[in-house]
Order: C-alpha cells, then sequence, then structure tokens
C-alpha cells in the first residue's frame, strides 16, 4: 500500500477528489505541507464555530454594549416614570376593550375542552396539504381553520383532489376536526391570520403552515395553557434587548444567545396558543398606524400581538419545550424553505418592530406623536429561559 505523499505524487489531485471543499483548497498546497485528515476535520470545526460566533456577534455584544452606553443619550427608560405611567394606561385601555359587551359576546359560551387551529399559509400547497394531514390526526381539536389570503378561490370538498385537503372527510372517525378554509380576497396582509370570526372554542392555536408540533407535544401546549390563559403559549421563544447607541431594541433569535442569556421575552405566534379573545383585542385595540406600519413592511404581525398581550396580562409568555429530535427534524426540514424569515435584513427589520410598535401603542390615541423616540420603553417583560412545569 503506498503512503498518502506517494500516493498523491502518483496520483496528482486524483488522489484528492473524494474530498469536500475544505479538501479542495488543500489541494493547492505542496503534498509535504498538506495536513492530515484529522487535523483537516479539527479545523473545518474550528472554522464553524468561528463563524457561528460571527453571525451572533451583535447578540454576544448585547450586555457589554448596554454596560459601555450606560451613560448615553437614550436610556432605556424614560426619566420621571412617564413611561410606565404609559404601559398602565395602555394596560387599561386594553382591558376595557376585553371587558367591553362587544367582546364578551363573542367570547361567552364557547368550549373549553378543546382547540381550534388556525393555518396561515400562502402559496405553498405542499406544505399546506401536509400540515392539515397532520392536524387532523391530533386529539383536542374541535375544528382547523385554514387562513387563505390568495386572490384564487380556495380548495372545495368537490374538488377532484379534495382528500388532499380535507383528509379523513370520508373516515367516519368521531370528533375528528372540521376543515374551514376562510378566504380574505379583498387582501393579502399577513394581520389576515388574526381575522377569524365565529371561533367555536376559547383557545386558539396559531401555526405556520411549515410548522408540524408533535400530537403530544401539541396536547401538553394545550394542557399548559389551560393554566395560563391570559398569555401567549408556544415552543418558540425570542428576546428583545435594548441598544442605547443604537435607540433601538435588539431583536435576539439565535439559540446560542438565547440560551447564554438564558432570558426570553417573546413567544412566536407561528407556533403559539392563545385566549381566542385575543383575536378580537389586535382587531380592535392595535392602533391603524401600527396596521399599516406591518403591512408595509409584510412582517412584526406577531411581535404587535405579544406586545398586545404582555400588556394586557402584565405577565410574560410561557414556553413549553418540544422534544430535542424535533427541534433538529424542524432545522434540517427548514433549509431551503421560502418565507420572510430568510432575508438578510429580517432580524434587524425586527428589532426595529419591536422599539416602534411599542411606541405605537404607548402613545394612545394620539398616534402622531412618537413621544419618547429617544427611550426605549415597551410593554414588553422579560423572563428566564425555562419551560413551563407543573
Amino acid at each position: 500500500v503506498e503512503s498518502g505523499s506517494g500516493l498523491v505524487a502518483k496520483m496528482g489531485d486524483k488522489a484528492l477528489s473524494k474530498g469536500g471543499m475544505f479538501d479542495s483548497a488543500m489541494r493547492r498546497l505542496p503534498a509535504r505541507f498538506r495536513p492530515g485528515r484529522r487535523t483537516r476535520r479539527v479545523s473545518m470545526l474550528l472554522l464553524v464555530v468561528v463563524l457561528l460566533m460571527r453571525v451572533t456577534q451583535g447578540g454576544w455584544r448585547s450586555a457589554d454594549s448596554q454596560i459601555a452606553h450606560a451613560d448615553g443619550s437614550c436610556p432605556e427608560h424614560e426619566p420621571g416614570s412617564r413611561g410606565d405611567a404609559a404601559v398602565a394606561s395602555l394596560r387599561k385601555r386594553l382591558s376595557d376593550i376585553l371587558e367591553s359587551d362587544e367582546v364578551q359576546r363573542d367570547t361567552t359560551h364557547l368550549d373549553d375542552t378543546r382547540f381550534t387551529v388556525v393555518l396561515n399559509t400562502f402559496k405553498r400547497r405542499d406544505l399546506l396539504k401536509k400540515a392539515v394531514k397532520h392536524y387532523a390526526t391530533c386529539p383536542d381539536i374541535r375544528e382547523i381553520r385554514v387562513v387563505w389570503s390568495e386572490q384564487v378561490p380556495p380548495p372545495s370538498p368537490n374538488d377532484a383532489d379534495a382528500d388532499l385537503y380535507f383528509p379523513l372527510r370520508k373516515s367516519g372517525k368521531a370528533n375528528s376536526p372540521e376543515i374551514v378554509y376562510d378566504s380574505h380576497f379583498s387582501s393579502t396582509s399577513i394581520q389576515n391570520r388574526f381575522e377569524v370570526s365565529h371561533v367555536r372554542t376559547t383557545s386558539v392555536f396559531n401555526i405556520d403552515d411549515d410548522v408540524r408540533i408533535p400530537c403530544g407535544t401539541l396536547s401538553k401546549g394545550f394542557k399548559v395553557w389551560r393554566m395560563n390563559k391570559n398569555v401567549l403559549v408556544g415552543y418558540f421563544p425570542r428576546l428583545h434587548v435594548w441598544h442605547p447607541d443604537k435607540c433601538q431594541h435588539t431583536y435576539v433569535w439565535d439559540d446560542i444567545s438565547l440560551w447564554r442569556d438564558s432570558q426570553f421575552s417573546i413567544i412566536l405566534t407561528k407556533a403559539a396558543f392563545m385566549s381566542t379573545e385575543y383575536l378580537r383585542l389586535y382587531e380592535i385595540g392595535l392602533p391603524d398606524a401600527a396596521r399599516k406600519y406591518i403591512d408595509a413592511r409584510k412582517n412584526c404581525e406577531d411581535i404587535a400581538m405579544q406586545l398586545l398581550q404582555t400588556a394586557v396580562s402584565n405577565s410574560p409568555p410561557v414556553w413549553v419545550k418540544p422534544p430535542y429530535w424535533h427541534y433538529w427534524f424542524s432545522k434540517v426540514s427548514g433549509i431551503g424553505v421560502a418565507g420572510i424569515s430568510k432575508g438578510a435584513s429580517h432580524h434587524d427589520l425586527r428589532g426595529k418592530c419591536v422599539t416602534d410598535l411599542s411606541r405605537f401603542l404607548l402613545n394612545g390615541v394620539d398616534e402622531n406623536a412618537m413621544w419618547g423616540e429617544k427611550y426605549g420603553d415597551t410593554p414588553l417583560l422579560v423572563t428566564a429561559m425555562k419551560p413551563w412545569s407543573e
């Protein structure tokens, strides 16, 4: 058997033709300077670690930035507790909405033993069919409401491929959920996901078409929500951090920073339980200026919902930890799936949304005032990064 250097001398670059990108780079080195396979693997691992640190650089520097700029021109709270007074005023305004006859009339005498799945989709038919098929088999679901914002008619039970969009419709299985497609022909707004009327349960589970929570984990989440009915309960936590040097919040989304800080303040509504009355709160309580802001950016409706929930309840959201296998499966299956969160500036925009939407809400009825532009007051509350346990 020839040695590695002899094989290279005899066969040239073909000796390394089965290597990866790193091996390809090694071919440019003289044979005697080429490292062994184990050395190359270790070097590649170190390179990946360095790249991860670069990607999450903003998150790694968050605490240091706050210390370095603690005496800067943009403190987190407005002097004189005006920010606290604004949050209290907002809470009173939103509480009055929930207690109004209009909302109470729509949310009384609802089924409290099961929940409604509100499935958000847009021009991703393959994902839609997989999601409907999956959730149709889960227990505790009374109804699946598909938010249909495409400007074409939704699937019908009379279509030739109806079984793909209405699974179990011919099975005769008891307690199988009814599937309803809610058309929004007048708008493709991302906020359509919260415009669902005539819900027959006290709880709705908001979900994106590319997320499939295991049935057992879903049942656990519903159980946790029944013990925390005034907050969002979900599976994907995020964190906001005020940056005085930027005069705005940073949106912390990456796993490394979240686990390092061990805190969160936002639960994504791409997989979250909430009280049905919060759909009406979003409709009535969110200022028109905030709605226009969200539509213009086609983003941040979930942040607006979290702001409303935290403001009215004065409580942070609750995190339900999914199984490890599902966590990694969702990471791998999400590769190559198109979506708004894949854009290069997406996470910078999300931080700005926390700042701007907080100001819209705290301004009350005077939406043009935008007082406190130099401050980071927000209804959001930070809590420890711990999954709910009974």
